[in-house]
């Protein structure tokens, strides 16, 4: 698969902060089509389709719609109905008619005037089977067990919220997700991944655990509050949405990174253009701290 400069995740990625001149010269091919979406099973595919710049002021996050392409969408290559367009929170998407689903290849295709042709695929993944989610309030802890599948390679994305009680129904606060690591004390399979720092995800690779069911220790940055509702959030990941979000990492969790001065390599699939499409999969529970 291809690979591009770190632009490419500033198509898809909101920052904030002041705008500041770069410092370095970022190469630039010319104007090409990005294309973004991480496919969930279950759900709409959510396709967004913009038109490349090149970035000489950070913060500078604003790209051109191309509300006019013609997006193809396939699944286990056959066509499916046009994606039609839709406005979601001032951002236009183009949106399938049907959910998608688990274990399929989706393939996405689009085409503008004056631009080459793009096209890219992924396929859905595996939702993970977790068990035995145990909280240790007075030590920061929470356990959790995860049953590997060992037939295939398995990507995961760890993340947990604070969630919002709605009629009965606990609903994560997307922006309200709380930061935390591998207990240093425990998991020696990671033990070189492990470091002092917290994080607002976990994304880590089945290498050492193939097939196993591995018991996780997290520690929480802060102490978890009594009766506070909570949500654990783990996402079977294709390899192409592991690959993006690892090296998307930083800069996705600190606003005050500054890419000027540690440009990385940001993984694309998308074939003649920009962008990523990939599977995510995500199994949730909910728990209340007592």
């Amino acid at each position: 698969m291809r690979i591009c400069l770190f632009y490419v995740v500033l198509l898809v990625i909101a920052c904030t902060g002041c705008e500041k001149e770069s410092k370095i010269k970022i190469p630039y091919d010319g104007d090409k089509i990005v294309v973004n979406s991480f496919i969930q099973p279950d759900s709409l595919i959510y396709i967004r389709v913009t038109k490349s710049k090149p970035v000489r002021v950070y913060g500078n996050l604003q790209f051109p719609e191309l509300s006019n392409a013609i997006v193809t969408l396939f699944e286990d290559g056959v066509a499916l109905p046009a994606p039609h367009w839709q406005v979601i929170n001032g951002r236009g998407y183009f949106v399938s008619e049907n959910v998608a689903g688990t274990g399929k290849h989706y393939s996405i295709s689009a085409t503008a005037q004056e631009f080459d042709d793009v096209n890219a695929s992924d396929s859905t993944p595996m939702r993970p089977v977790i068990t035995n989610l145990v909280v240790q309030r007075a030590i920061n802890r929470i356990r959790f067990t995860l049953s590997d599948n060992a037939v295939q390679n398995n990507y995961y994305r760890i993340r947990f919220f604070y969630a919002d009680s709605i009629n009965g129904v606990l609903v994560k606060n997307k922006k309200d997700t709380f930061r935390c690591r591998l207990d240093p004390a425990f998991g020696d399979n990671f033990i070189d991944i492990i470091n002092g720092d917290y994080h607002n995800e976990i994304l880590i690779s089945d290498e050492r655990i193939n097939g196993k069911d591995f018991e996780f220790v997290m520690q929480t940055e802060i102490q978890m509050q009594k009766d506070a509702n909570l949500i654990i959030e783990v996402s079977g990941l294709s390899k192409g949405a592991y690959k993006y979000l690892l090296a998307t990492q930083t800069q996705r969790q600190d606003d005050e990174a500054d890419f000027t001065l540690d440009p990385v390599i940001i993984y694309s699939n998308v074939q003649n253009g920009y962008g990523i499409v990939a599977g995510v999969n995500p199994t949730v529970l909910g728990f209340k701290v007592e």
